[in-house]
């Protein structure tokens, strides 16, 4: 449904799948890759659902994270402030549980963190 040219039926089939990430999120595992590939769609709707829903299973999942990780980083820089957000929010969530997978994406990608990514890994850091 995420391919579907109809616009409101691509947010439905988001909206569907950020719900299932908050109860049943190992069963998007297998569909992380379709999920990322995703975020590219014209609808910032769609996206604020896709970016919710790969926050939650990163968050649950971090080390399988680490195949769509870039482009949460990526989406930081979205044209929409509300993906912006959703999107920092995500990479706070992974970072709360395995802040190392975080900063090294950073690093990889040779960007700056976030002020506000940079808070909730050092807030995850053991003291």
């Amino acid at each position: 449904m995420l391919e579907e040219k109809d616009r409101s039926v691509r947010g439905r089939a988001a909206v569907a799948l950020a719900q299932l990430s908050e109860s049943h999120p190992a069963r998007l595992i297998r569909v992380a890759a379709r999920l990322k590939e995703a975020l590219a769609d014209d609808s910032a709707y769609v996206r604020w659902h896709l970016l919710y829903a790969l926050g939650r299973l990163g968050s649950r999942y971090p080390i399988q994270s680490r195949s769509f990780l870039s482009d949460l980083v990526l989406r930081l820089d979205d044209e929409n402030r509300v993906c912006r957000v959703l999107a920092g929010k995500a990479l706070g969530q992974i970072g709360s549980r395995r802040s190392g997978i975080v900063e090294e994406c950073f690093k990889n990608l040779k960007k700056e963190i976030p002020l506000s990514v940079s808070r909730m890994l050092h807030n995850a850091q053991p003291a």
